[in-house]
């Protein structure tokens, strides 16, 4: 009897370890995937509606966190704290060619200039009315050394005048530049998408310039990966590109328009009524490829005029930082479907 019990109760425990291992093997594989601003970083919204994706929780999950800035990506992916960050030009640049880091440009996630574009403005009364007055002028951006700022520079030295010398600029959070303008505590806002709605749906303010007008198209945002980590992951990658390239097209369809605003009201915990006027809307938010490609020529001049400005210590040859790979292995998938 003892035997028999003792034969049964290790048949059952071998029984629960294999249970236990199919069930552990039966886990999809989790990709961990930084974002920022919504909507203008679309994933989070994609991945929350079931209907945009096909392979997200069957063939892989997604943990996804929270960066305030494409700088602060750049660390996280460099130190494998995720295996896909968005990064900004400048981010980008800085990290080939001061820390050396081993990354590529792999998917577009937002470009300025194609549809909206970073909008400088001042008061609607306000003495400035073109570039040439902006002597003695302050400029608040968001960071220095970012898009924003460099576009604004890049205009003021055409006409002559010398960064903080013949013009200020400080930084600013975006979302206190439009108290600080009406204020007068700066003559220009530097305000991207959604602050520059809020201001202009408030009234008494003007465009003065935009971003497009200092830097042409912006690579304003994309996806980047460590090298090891698209070699080891290349299946999942493809997977989850075609996933979110679907999803770009399915959250920019003015058919799903209602739907997409309600998530992302929810994301953002704000009415939706805040994001009808512009969120995904042409010439009023930013540009999202629909094939998830990242612009090279664009990204190619964006890194050249950071040299140009000073920014970077050299310019170089994105083309060989850049792996579209991904997602036009990705578009095959969806072609098949």
């Amino acid at each position: 009897m003892h035997r028999t019990i003792g034969r049964l109760s290790a048949a059952l425990t071998g029984f629960l370890v294999f249970s236990y291992a199919m069930t552990a093997s039966a886990e999809p594989p989790k990709l961990k995937v930084g974002f920022d601003t919504i909507p203008t970083h679309l994933a989070p919204v994609i991945f929350r509606i079931p209907e945009a994706v096909q392979h997200y929780g069957k063939d892989y999950t997604i943990e996804f966190t929270r960066f305030r800035g494409s700088a602060l990506q750049l660390q996280a992916i460099a130190s494998g704290e995720v295996d896909l960050g968005v990064l900004a030009f400048s981010s980008f640049a800085t990290g080939i060619v001061n820390a050396h880091l081993p990354i590529k440009a792999v998917a577009d996630v937002a470009q300025d200039g194609p549809w909206f574009s970073t909008v400088y403005c001042v008061r609607a009364d306000s003495p400035i009315k073109t570039l040439k007055d902006l002597k003695g002028a302050t400029i608040a951006v968001n960071a220095f050394g970012g898009a924003v700022d460099l576009a604004a520079r890049s205009l003021v030295l055409k006409e002559g005048l010398k960064p903080n010398t013949d013009v200020n600029f400080i930084e600013a959070n975006f979302a206190n530049e439009e108290a600080m303008l009406r204020e007068n505590k700066i003559q220009v806002a530097g305000l991207v998408q959604p602050f520059w709605s809020y201001a202009e749906t408030h009234g008494g303010v003007r465009s003065l310039f935009t971003q497009r007008d200092g830097l042409g198209t912006t690579e304003f945002l994309f996806f980047g990966a460590r090298q090891d980590v698209i070699a080891a992951k290349r299946d999942l990658l493809v997977k989850f590109f075609a996933d979110y390239v679907r999803g770009i097209r399915y959250v920019t369809d003015p058919a799903h328009r209602e739907q997409v605003l309600k998530v992302v009201a929810e994301l953002d915990n704000q009415p939706a009524s805040q994001f009808a006027p512009w969120a995904l809307l042409k010439g009023k938010d930013y540009y999202h490829d629909p094939n998830g490609l990242v612009n090279a020529d664009a990204l190619q001049a964006n890194v050249d005029e950071l040299a140009k400005l000073g920014q970077l210590k050299q310019s170089f040859d994105v083309h060989p930082y850049i792996d579209n790979s991904l997602v036009e292995e990705a578009a095959k998938t969806l072609a098949q479907k």
